[in-house]
Order: C-alpha cells, then sequence, then structure tokens
C-alpha cells in the first residue's frame, strides 16, 4: 500500500493525464458539446483533445480526510433487496471526492458533466484534499491497462482500484478490516478454495473476488458460487447474500450470492479501457464497501 501510494502522490503531483495512444481508453459517446474530440480509426482519443492545465498556485486547508471517509464509507441503514442492488451500486457518493483540476478538465474529455459534479470537487475550488484518497483515485483512472501480461500482473492492475478504495475504507472503518489475496478462507469457503481476493470485517468474509486473464467473465464468475459452503448465504445464513466481482482481463462483472449454487449479475459488464467504466467502478466500490458494512451488522449486532 505504502508503494502505491508512492506512485500516486507522484502520478497527483505532476498532473499525468496523458496515456499512450495504444493505451488511451475508448472516448464515451456522452461528453459535453463544448469539446472538441479528434478519433483515431480504433475509437480512441488522439492527441488532439483539448485539455485545462492548472493555473495560479492554490491553498490547501486542512485536509479533512477522516471525516470525509467516515460518510463515504458509512454503511447503508437498510439492506437493499436483488433487485435492488444493481441502482444502489452506482448511486451517487455522499461526499464527493476531491481531485485536481487538471484531472477534472481531463475527465470532461470522456464523461458527461452532470455526473462529474455527482462524484467529484475540484481541489483547487474547494480548497480541500484527501492526503490519500485523491492520489489513489486519481492513479485508478489514469493507470494504463496491463495488456499481454501474466494474470498476477493483471492483478496489479485491478489492486489499484480495488485498494484505492477498499484500501482507503480499511483505514477509517470502525471494526477488524482486513483483506487478502488467495488465502485460506473458513467462514463461508470449501476447505482448499481459495478466493482470489477477500476483504473481512471481524473475521467474517463480506465481499470477494475471482480473476483470470482472459475468458468468458460470467464463467469465471461461477466459482464464485462453487466454492461456497452451503448454506453459508440466505435467511439463516452468516449474511442475507455475499457480494463479489468476477474479471477477465480488463473486464469486470459484480455478482450477488443469495443461495446455494444461486447468484445474480448486479451491474453491467465494465471494461476498463473506458474512462467511464472506470469511474463506474470507483462507485460501485464505495457502495460494496457501504452494503458489505450493512450486511455485517445486521447478522451480528
Amino acid at each position: 500500500m505504502d508503494r502505491l501510494d508512492d506512485i500516486s502522490r507522484k502520478l497527483s503531483q505532476l498532473a499525468l493525464h496523458s496515456l499512450d495512444d495504444k493505451d488511451t481508453p475508448k472516448r464515451d459517446t456522452l461528453a459535453p458539446k463544448n469539446k472538441k474530440h479528434t478519433d483515431s480509426e480504433d475509437g480512441t482519443l488522439t492527441d488532439d483533445s483539448e485539455k485545462t492545465h492548472v493555473g495560479p498556485s492554490y491553498r490547501i486547508v486542512e485536509p479533512k480526510e477522516k471525516e470525509m471517509c467516515s460518510v463515504l464509507f458509512s454503511p447503508l441503514s437498510n439492506i437493499p433487496n436483488r433487485e435492488e442492488l444493481s441502482t444502489i451500486l452506482l448511486q451517487k457518493p455522499e461526499i464527493k471526492i476531491p481531485i485536481h483540476l487538471n484531472t477534472y478538465s481531463w475527465l470532461q474529455t470522456y464523461i458527461d458533466d452532470d455526473k462529474l459534479e455527482d462524484m467529484f470537487d475540484i481541489v483547487e475550488k474547494v480548497g480541500n484534499i484527501c492526503p490519500k484518497l485523491t492520489p489513489r483515485v486519481e492513479t485508478a483512472l489514469q493507470v494504463n491497462v496491463f495488456n499481454d501480461v501474466t494474470e498476477g500482473m493483471q492483478q496489479c492492475f485491478i489492486d489499484v482500484f480495488l485498494m484505492g478504495i477498499v484500501g482507503t475504507a480499511q483505514e477509517y472503518l470502525e471494526m477488524d478490516t482486513k483483506i487478502n489475496r488467495n488465502a485460506n478462507e473458513l467462514s463461508m469457503t470449501k476447505s482448499k478454495c481459495r478466493p482470489d481476493y477477500l476483504l473481512m470485517l471481524n473475521g467474517q468474509l463480506v465481499f470477494k473476488g475471482e480473476e483470470k486473464k482472459a475468458g468468458d467473465v460470467r464463467r469465471i464468475a461461477l466459482e464464485l458460487v462453487d466454492k461456497m459452503i452451503p448454506g453459508s448465504v440466505g435467511k439463516d445464513g452468516k449474511l442475507d447474500y455475499l457480494l463479489g466481482y468476477a474479471t477477465a482481463g480488463s473486464r469486470v462483472l459484480f455478482e450477488c450470492i443469495y443461495a446455494d449454487g444461486k447468484m445474480s449479475e448486479c451491474s453491467d459488464i465494465l471494461n476498463l479501457e473506458r474512462v467511464a467504466d472506470r469511474v463506474s467502478l470507483l462507485i460501485i466500490m464505495i457502495n460494496v464497501v457501504r452494503v458489505a458494512c450493512a450486511l455485517y451488522k445486521a447478522k451480528n449486532q
């Protein structure tokens, strides 16, 4: 986490928001009308796009990251039913994440202003920065996609998003929060079946993931239920349901496991080569933390 923070701070300070042409996320169809777009034949944005750069220096007031994160990751007051999950996971955060003007202006090239205004504040405008969350989020938004690499290296790419959100929440949640990979887990998982990613609250699994270098992401997601101990979730289980995700390269799908061998999709398939889908993933991860905390509290308090 310290290494990720070092990289994030350097990128944030340098305001590096242009990517190599071959790695540039594809432009979304929604964009402000006052922005110019020059697209290459393969749909990637070229260097002719407009960018706004940080102007005069600005003064940062005392950071309020602890107070902000306590609101950002606060447990939901009610556990959403399965039919509501896809909407709940995409609802705007309770508090806006401060990012730099450079980053905000760069995002306007790809994303509608209304969505940006729901998600982000501008550091130079509000005079506030989250010393950990801000650079972690900015790094997730601009990190290059890892293609033609090992599965382990692709996990490093996904970890930029997971640790950016869940890793920050871990530092501020008022319960014992642990994150692990490929680890034995006895509360819900069959013996010798280790999830690729685990989030534990007070020793209870509340969120997990299965990751592969390539393939059908829906088929990969089946491992989420195949590794479960019967009776783990549901009315008499340890949680009403369990949230999980599956990846196939840069594609991500979220699932809700609600009974033995049964699950339902609670997101579209996100393609992290698209900037808009990166923003959606960050929003979903914030709400995953909130739902997971509510699920745990409902069964343990």
